[in-house]
């Protein structure tokens, strides 16, 4: 069963099959900053199970582990919709 995300206004959409490789939360404080919470709750896929629709615009960071963090949000309404981590050896 694929499940379905978007952002508030529909215009970008995320589609992910398959079960998730990981489900957690974190509460640094870059997560704090993206979602305007105490903690960001995430699902983890493997990219060949997720398939973006819309425009994104994109923020990079490098993380804590040094791995580079490309966030992917709606360019009208804000919402950040899905994320990709760069490979760590």
């Amino acid at each position: 069963m694929p499940r379905i995300s978007s952002c508030s206004c529909r215009q970008l959409q995320i589609e992910c099959e398959g079960e998730p490789v990981r489900t957690s939360v974190c509460h640094c404080l870059e997560c704090q900053r993206r979602t305007g919470s105490v903690f960001g709750a995430q699902v983890r896929f493997l990219e060949g199970q997720v398939h973006p629709r819309g425009e994104a615009k994109r923020f990079s960071r490098r993380a804590d582990s040094g791995g580079l963090v490309e966030l992917n949000f709606c360019p009208e309404c804000g919402s950040t919709v899905y994320w990709r981590l760069e490979s760590q050896p």
